[in-house]
């Protein structure tokens, strides 16, 4: 490997750098609004309260320097805990999670203190200013984020890379950023530590081995440098090339053998100078399950309630419109492998099942049967699943403890016994009404993506994650993508 001597000062083009500093300086005027906005709503809000025999003045200097001392140590709290760090751009809860600890951080801060000199703040601005303040800074933060994702999706905005690695190593890490462009990667070249290397591995081109992997970084203008498993990159390499590139702009990620697990699993504990992985194992018992449990029970409780109307409704065009009885009970298999019956509104003719058999052969998926413009299907039915207003009576079964709000789809028996080892993990949770699955395609997904997305929900589930997929559903089912 070449060894650079001097590389600070050089005058290279680096691409990310002006656009990153764009969106840093777009975060920090945005929080600055969002929260000068939600402290005049509370200081509003609590002068219009205040008794008029008082004579308090609200708008004397003493509140207002208050709501101004409180407004900046809100934005410097957001600033030092990484809210705007360049590795919680664009994708994953990391972002949201900062906020959310740095907003407690502050009004814990803020309760001491009044509790040291005896300064009581009025309740009024913790009522007002706590949950305003988290969700309005939650909605500007995923605001900006869909905006830097259309400037992705256009090419704009993101990190070129290389990745230096096995050909089978470099082909896996090209499928993963593949389909996960929201997180801002593009791999623009590679260098393979095999012999005789193709003269590209699929789609990326190939530009030379590890002998020289520091003058092919410099030369290639790159953002990043992504080293996968190799036993071929020495633990020496990697540190001798964080040296030479030192001064250079030009970020170093290791990418670990670790595939489908989440961030919160995974922790570093460095040992004698070596940072180990420590991955925990998944949780399917204990005080989180207790907590799903809870949740989901309560949710569809009041989920349920509040479609009542619209299933009343819907029940009466299902109905009105077809022959047949309105709801259509399927057995499914749920957690543990244990069959149940889930409620759907009929969305087919009556005696559907028994047409399966002249339709199975038009689909491609040989596990899960879903065709578009299957002519089972009515007219009303049509509606119910472009925006899944058929699914609405599952809220039954995950009141029963059939379901869950969010988890893996409820497969059928026959789906069942066709599993591999793999496949029956899906069966340690409750089936969900929604998953990884209906925010990523619906019916568009084929059987193996399908399986991927369940397991990893499987294996790195948790409530905030739970929280986001209930979201993104909703935006899922507004755009109907993928139902048929």
């Amino acid at each position: 490997m070449e060894t650079s001597v001097d590389h600070r000062g050089s005058d290279v083009d680096h691409r990310g750098s002006g656009w990153e500093r764009q969106y840093g300086r777009i975060l920090v005027v945005s929080d600055f609004v969002v929260l000068a906005w939600v402290f005049a709503i509370a200081h509003g809000v609590w002068a219009s309260n205040l008794p008029d025999d008082q004579g308090l003045r609200p708008y004397g200097w003493g509140p207002v320097a208050a709501t101004v001392v409180i407004l900046v140590l809100w934005h410097a709290v957001l600033t030092f805990a990484g809210t705007r760090d360049l590795r919680v751009f664009g994708g994953g809860p990391e972002e949201y999670k900062r906020v959310l600890n740095s907003t407690l951080v502050v009004f814990a801060v803020i309760a001491f203190v009044g509790y040291m000199v005896k300064v009581q703040v009025p309740r009024t601005y913790v009522v007002v200013l706590l949950p305003f303040g988290l969700v309005l800074l939650a909605l500007s933060r995923w605001s900006w984020r869909q905006w830097l994702l259309v400037r992705r999706q256009h090419g704009q905005m993101i990190h070129d890379a290389i990745v230096v690695g096995s050909i089978e190593s470099v082909e896996h890490l090209a499928e993963v950023i593949g389909r996960n462009a929201v997180f801002g990667y593009r791999l623009t070249g590679a260098c393979i530590t095999s012999q005789d290397p193709p003269m590209q591995v699929v789609g990326v081109p190939v530009l030379g081995g590890v002998d020289d992997l520091t003058t092919t970084v410099i030369k290639a203008n790159t953002n990043a440098v992504i080293i996968t498993s190799s036993d071929a990159m020495h633990p020496e390499m990697v540190r001798r090339l964080g040296w030479d590139l030192e001064g250079y702009d030009i970020e170093i990620i290791v990418a670990p053998s670790l595939a489908n697990i989440a961030g919160p699993r995974v922790h570093i504990r460095p040992v004698a100078g070596l940072p180990l992985l420590h991955v925990e194992q998944p949780s399917y018992r204990g005080a989180q399950r207790w907590a799903k449990d809870l949740l989901d029970r309560v949710g569809g409780l009041l989920l349920l309630l509040l479609f009542s109307p619209a299933l009343v409704a819907l029940a009466f065009a299902v109905k009105l419109t077809s022959p047949g009885g309105v709801f259509f009970v399927q057995e499914r298999v749920g957690r543990d492998g244990k069959t149940f019956g889930m409620i759907k509104f009929r969305s087919m003719v009556e005696g559907a099942d028994a047409m399966l058999a002249e339709l199975q052969p038009d689909t491609s998926n040989v596990v899960m049967f879903k065709m578009r413009d299957d002519p089972r299907v009515t007219r009303v039915g049509r509606f119910l699943r472009r925006y899944s207003f058929d699914e609405l009576p599952q809220l039954l079964n995950v009141v029963k403890g059939d379901m869950s709000l969010v988890g893996p789809r409820p497969p059928l028996v026959s789906e069942v016994s066709g599993y591999a080892a793999e496949a029956r993990r899906r069966l340690l949770v409750r089936p969900g009404m929604t998953g990884p699955w209906q925010i990523s395609g619906r019916s568009d997904l084929d059987w193996e993506e399908t399986m991927r997305l369940d397991l990893y929900y499987v294996e790195n589930w948790s409530l905030v994650g739970d929280m986001l997929i209930l979201w993104k559903t909703f935006r899922a089912v507004v755009s109907s993508a993928g139902a048929y």
